[in-house]
C-alpha cells in the first residue's frame, strides 16, 4: 500500500512541476501555455519530477526505530 502511495504522490507531484515549469519557460519565450500541454514534454516531466519527490521524500523520511530486549 506505501509503494502505491508513494507513486501517485510522485507521479502528480512531477506532472505539477512539469505545467508549472513548462508554462513559464513557454510564456518567457512567447508560446504560451500551450508548450505544457505537449505529451512527451509531459512524460518527461512525470518522469524527472517524480523521481526528484521521491529521492526528496527518501531523503526526508525518519528511521524506524525499533526495540531490541536482550533477556540474557
Amino acid at each position: 500500500m506505501s509503494a502505491a502511495f508513494d507513486f501517485l504522490i510522485n507521479t502528480a507531484g512531477g506532472l505539477l512541476m512539469n505545467l508549472g515549469v513548462s508554462g513559464m519557460v513557454g510564456h518567457l519565450i512567447g508560446v504560451g501555455a500551450t508548450l505544457a500541454l505537449h505529451p512527451l514534454l509531459l512524460l518527461t516531466g512525470i518522469v524527472v519530477g517524480g523521481a526528484s519527490l521521491a529521492i526528496a521524500r527518501e531523503l526526508n523520511r525518519r528511521p524506524e526505530l525499533r526495540l531490541v530486549v536482550d533477556n540474557s
